[in-house]
């Protein structure tokens, strides 16, 4: 590197690095359009290019040397071995001296223009600034059909695995504070190719940093070769996906389940052992060659008809929730209400005494700053409005069927249960503040949520409109619940009228009151099945239908809910970061230490 051309010279805001392989065409009316647009720049910003001569065989590494010695804002770095476009975006990093700093393409793809487009949207706060080439505003010239195919599947891929809304996540074209690739740790990085794109934005949105999506031009080549091949970078780029994915989630979901889970994780494995067991001995007591005739029979329509309406019971719980959060003063988008009831679901199936119920909770607050207070309080509310569903059908049933000790057991699950319900609400707004005390102090404003938790919950109770609303919408919730039930019943050939159904669905939803097994293991079965043996129907037969009943709500909470979970841990990783560094400058009362990367030196 020459280092003359640094002297008397003040530390720019901006970088730009340029890493060039065999691009003696390009480089001379590249630097041309960058130096006439960043000296226009209306904020008069410091700025300096960084030409990266990657290890080139034509005129590229003198034609380098040259525009150095030209201009002083121009400095000019060689590679001679480990060639590949990582490897010199990587040196160019490295050798940055900007505040902000933009790779940018040697073969005139970008338009200079939206590299102070990009650096605007740093200054406004965030830490990323993603060109867009498909957002609105963007646009593309010349891109070749097979690789735009790829790039779309691409992008549709990572934001599926990764949560992240923006369009674009491949684009090189980003702006990035420079805090940002020291807590990534440019040492750290692996990509010595083209993957470098995603390695670096993924570790970065994995940590926490807020980014945002800016609409940028692309245009295709015009001279030289192109340097990016499907056939040489498709499976490279696949792998680096996949590390990211697994070394993400690691990291993304490791202090959401701390925050829920503590250390409590042998007795979940424990209670989770309890309840599989229990499951065996009700099928060794049924006689596991009877239940497997009876399933292996049912039509696949049913099963879909099942799963068809959990999912529909999933969007009504989505809407209620809306409608409480909104009557308290927060409205939220309802597809992060959703992922945040699958989620809490999912891990109600995979820990003790629902947890996930905590965990709903927990993921507005670590991804849309609610209290946390507020929040499980129309939990609360609507478990109360569940429990007030139970307690009518079942006095609606008492003058149409002659009961059974069973159902006189249900009548008596429903008491404990509202006895519960009422007291964790009076606990809940008596004694809140030791209740805080019980959970991460980080994850409180406690001030604030004690401040606005009475002016919520006075909120809700003056408004009887939301009020009739959501209990409306819970009569629609446990139709769908029920009648998961009864088509499950139907594809099996039992002979179930809906009411029966509606019965052994409230006794299975009771006798879980005291969650002490994760997915009500057992208990769900053992509801089911001892309720309709109560009404004449073969243990076998209704323990079929309890196992094809879990089996469906498996199938749409651990498919639909690990998606949601993966995406909260990632979307919450920017709360962790910022709050835990902020309570940790608190605690200590002196300077904050280094951030490191968390993933480890490589």
């Amino acid at each position: 590197m020459d280092e003359k051309n640094l002297t008397n010279q003040s530390r720019p805001e901006i970088s730009i690095v340029v890493p060039a392989h065999n691009e003696e065409e390009n480089l001379i009316p590249l630097v041309e359009k960058l130096q006439n647009t960043l000296q226009k720049d209306s904020k008069k910003r410091e700025y300096e290019i960084v030409l990266v001569d990657d290890n080139s065989t034509d005129g590229t590494p003198a034609l380098v040397d040259k525009l150095a010695n030209e201009h002083p804002r121009i400095r000019a770095v060689h590679r001679y071995k480990d060639g590949g476009f990582g490897n010199a975006v990587k040196r160019g990093l490295r050798e940055a001296q900007g505040k902000f700093i933009v790779p940018v393409m040697a073969d005139l793809s970008e338009e200079p223009e939206d590299i102070l487009k990009l650096v605007d949207k740093l200054e406004e706060g965030y830490d990323i600034a993603y060109g867009s080439r498909f957002c609105k505003g963007g646009s593309v010239e010349g891109y070749p059909r097979l690789k735009l195919i790829v790039n779309r599947f691409g992008n549709h891929l990572i934001r599926f695995l990764f949560g992240i809304s923006h369009k674009d996540i491949t684009n090189a074209f980003k702006a990035y504070r420079r805090e940002v690739l020291e807590a990534v740790g440019i040492e750290n990085l692996k990509s010595s190719d083209f993957s470098l794109t995603i390695e670096i934005p993924l570790k970065a949105h994995i940590l926490g940093f807020k980014s945002a999506e800016v609409p940028v031009r692309w245009y295709g080549r015009q001279k030289g070769e192109a340097k990016l091949k499907l056939s040489e970078h498709c499976h490279k780029y696949g792998f680096r996906l996949l590390q990211m994915f697994f070394q993400g989630n690691q990291l993304a979901l490791r202090e959401l389940f701390a925050s829920i889970v503590g250390k409590s994780k042998k007795r979940s494995i424990l209670y989770f052992l309890l309840g599989l067991g229990l499951v065996l001995a009700l099928i060794h007591l049924a006689g596991l060659a009877n239940i497997q005739a009876l399933i292996f029979k049912i039509s696949p329509y049913f099963i879909l008809a099942s799963l068809g309406a959990i999912l529909s019971s999933f969007i009504l719980r989505t809407w209620r929730w809306s409608v409480l959060l909104r009557s308290c003063g927060y409205r939220e988008e309802r597809s992060i209400l959703f992922k945040s009831i699958l989620s809490g679901w999912f891990l109600n199936y995979l820990l003790p005494f629902r947890l996930g119920d905590a965990a709903r909770a927990l993921s507005l607050k670590t991804t849309r700053h609610k209290p946390l207070l507020i929040s499980f309080f129309t939990i609360v509310l609507e478990r109360l409005m569940d429990l007030a569903i139970f307690s009518l059908v079942l006095a609606y049933a008492w003058g149409r069927l002659s009961f059974s000790k069973e159902q006189y057991t249900s009548l008596l699950w429903i008491g404990v249960a509202v006895a519960l319900a009422i007291g964790f609400t009076i606990l809940l707004w008596k004694y809140e503040k030791w209740l805080l005390k019980c959970l991460p102090k980080f994850l409180f404003d406690l001030q604030e949520e004690l401040r606005l938790f009475p002016q919520a919950a006075r909120s809700i109770f003056q408004n009887p409109f939301a009020l009739a609303l959501c209990f409306a919408i819970t009569v629609g919730i446990w139709f769908f619940e029920i009648a998961s039930l009864y088509f499950i019943g139907k594809g099996l050939g039992l002979d179930l009228p809906f009411w029966e159904s509606t019965l052994a669905g409230i006794s299975a939803f009771l006798a879980q009151a005291f969650p002490t097994i994760p997915a009500g293991l057992g208990i769900h079965e053992a509801a089911i099945a001892s309720t309709l043996y109560s009404k004449g129907i073969p243990f076998d037969q209704g323990l079929s239908l309890a196992l094809l009943d879990h089996f469906c709500r498996m199938l749409v909470i651990f498919g639909l809910g690990l998606v949601a979970t993966i995406h909260l841990g990632f979307e919450s990783r920017h709360f962790f970061h910022h709050r835990s560094r902020a309570w940790e400058k608190v605690r200590k009362s002196t300077k904050s230490k280094p951030q490191t990367s968390g993933f480890g030196d490589e």
